[in-house]
């Protein structure tokens, strides 16, 4: 449209593409210097044929945006299935009704000429943003029955020592829904817990949480989990780097260089759940505040890598190791 030409014109598409370009000499040149870890990481890429697109999706950076945008153009009907559906189920299509499009060299050969001819590209974002992303999405607006199931349960009873014996569990988590789905105005708030009812997570339990999930050595959650262990940025050739801070820009850009620019209205429209609205360094520090040197310090191990390649700003960086400090 004429709007998105007038905004996006030749010399901001030369510039955008010099920030491209730099973005990718910046992942080069950190998998060279770096540890053999990054070259372990799992690869998660989704090609479709056709498009001559291949995508690396990363939870809490926009990933609803592309994957409706992939749903509507490749299962259509998944997708307005989806679009008649209320919630818990809808609108939204999940990930997994796309996982035939997984690229997997060994169980899925024939996507192999795609995937080596595909416009390879993510979408990153700040790991703490992630991370303020999953609490305020998940666990303080209660939009998840996995989270307000699963990890509500371990939360409580690891970090707050409530022992639940099995008969009383099913009570428990309905007396949490039921306070979750509560509008904020008629919530009991805890002093000690302004972000969530008594029933929820703190933003401290919840990085508790997540970190023990790290040290468990399991795959971590895709919510959470650093960049760089879902995306292989130092083997595959990723063609671009989005960051989540200028989305929209690059969006145009990537459409723009594949020369499908009459798509932007459905990647533009798409679902983008609110969560990660006005993210400020201000709001950062309001919720990391409330987390101790040990916690700041495992956060930076794991995220270590994701801020080196992309090159965000730690912001809270630990510069002695808290725990021999226990010594």
């Amino acid at each position: 449209s004429s709007g998105i030409n007038a905004e996006y014109g030749e010399q901001h598409l030369e510039e955008t593409k010099m920030i491209m370009e730099a973005r990718l000499q910046r992942v080069k040149e950190q998998c060279v210097t770096k540890s053999q870890y990054l070259k372990r990481a799992q690869d998660f890429l989704f090609v479709f044929p056709g498009s001559g697109m291949a995508w690396c999706p990363t939870f809490k950076a926009g990933s609803t945006n592309w994957k409706q945008f992939f749903c509507k153009q490749y299962e259509p009907e998944i997708y307005y299935k989806y679009q008649r559906l209320g919630p818990p189920r809808g609108p939204y299509c999940p990930l997994g009704d796309l996982f035939k499009y997984h690229y997997a060299p060994k169980s899925k050969p024939e996507l192999a000429p795609a995937a080596a001819a595909a416009f390879k590209f993510l979408t990153v974002r700040h790991p703490y943003q992630r991370l303020i992303s999953v609490y305020t999405n998940k666990f303080k607006n209660c939009e998840s029955d996995m989270f307000t199931d699963t990890a509500m349960l371990s939360i409580f009873q690891i970090y707050r020592a409530v022992k639940l014996p099995t008969s009383q569990k099913a009570e428990f988590l309905e007396a949490a829904r039921l306070e979750c789905h509560k509008p904020v105005s008629e919530r009991i708030i805890d002093p000690e817990n302004p972000y969530m009812n008594p029933m929820g997570a703190t933003f401290q339990e919840m990085i508790q949480y997540v970190v023990g999930n790290f040290h468990s050595r399991k795959f971590p959650d895709f919510h959470w989990v650093p960049i760089t262990r879902g995306c292989d940025m130092c083997i595959t050739e990723y063609n671009l780097i989005e960051k989540f801070e200028t989305m929209e820009r690059d969006h145009h850009f990537l459409l723009t260089t594949l020369g499908q620019i009459s798509k932007y209205p459905d990647i533009a429209g798409a679902h983008s759940n609110q969560s990660g609205a006005g993210m400020t360094i201000e709001k950062m520090i309001k919720y990391f505040s409330q987390l101790n040197e040990r916690l700041l310090w495992d956060l930076q191990a794991i995220y270590k890598d994701d801020m080196a390649l992309f090159g965000y700003n730690p912001v809270f960086r630990v510069k002695k190791n808290p725990y021999n400090n226990e010594m």
